[in-house]
């Protein structure tokens, strides 16, 4: 095999990773959280999927509130079992997607501490996004978290 056609099938192989999906759902468990807005989940089969949340933005990581998002992401979702909806994967093959526990949105809950803001994606669901940015409203109004100045 030429090394043109490895670069083709290279290439088709990562344009196909990140393009939509139809929706899909996984379950498992929280098993490790990387920061405010990425995860690790075990599945049943015993294979590990990285996870992105959809739809939030934190502060980095070395910083407090940064900080303080991963710990109560961490305090949410560790060894908790968990469904993620989602309909694209990265280029990496990471699921971009929302994290439900017991069918409460997860992404959701750290806009509302104050801990996360509200990120447009491309094929966000308009009614998710408008909850989302009601509660950074709220947020902000009762001053939380990132909304505390």
């Amino acid at each position: 095999m030429s090394i043109n056609r490895i670069k083709a099938l290279v290439l088709s192989a990562l344009l196909t990773l990140s393009l939509p999906l139809q929706s899909a759902t996984l379950d498992g468990r929280g098993f490790a959280v990387h920061s405010g807005n990425r995860i690790t989940v075990s599945t049943d089969n015993g294979k590990f999927r990285e996870v992105i949340l959809k739809g939030i933005a934190v502060p980095d990581a070395a910083s407090s509130a940064g900080r303080n998002a991963k710990r109560q992401l961490h305090s949410l979702l560790a060894g908790q079992v968990v469904t993620i909806e989602y309909r694209t994967m990265n280029p990496r093959g990471v699921i971009i997607g929302t994290v439900l526990r017991g069918g409460a949105d997860m992404n959701l809950r750290l806009i509302q501490a104050g801990l996360a803001w509200v990120k447009k994606e491309s094929g966000m669901n308009r009614e998710r996004l408008d909850r989302y940015q009601a509660a950074e409203q709220q947020a902000r109004q009762r001053r939380l978290g990132l909304w505390q100045h």
